[in-house]
């Protein structure tokens, strides 16, 4: 299986355990529920999820980031005549 097979469920699934734990955190805060346990258990797969994201895009992220770098300094030294 690839990455690319795996990374979009993974951020469906992460985009929708973020609204459900935001819905679960707005209950918690609205009804006042201190030890609301859903809200929790959501919040750590979210996490989790996270973290599978970031796995899987993060060469990506890198990538793109040098690719800016590079981008910036080259018109940097362009403007500066060198």
């Amino acid at each position: 299986m690839k990455r690319e097979d795996l990374n979009y469920p993974v951020g469906i699934i992460l985009l929708i355990f973020i609204i459900i734990t935001g819905v679960l955190g707005y209950i918690q805060s609205q009804l006042e529920l201190r030890k609301f346990v859903p809200h929790r258990y959501f919040a750590y797969i979210t996490l989790g999820l996270v973290a599978l994201h970031v796995y899987l895009n993060g060469g990506r992220v890198v990538r793109y980031i040098r690719r800016k770098l590079r981008r910036n300094s080259k018109s940097s030294i362009n403007h500066t005549g060198g």
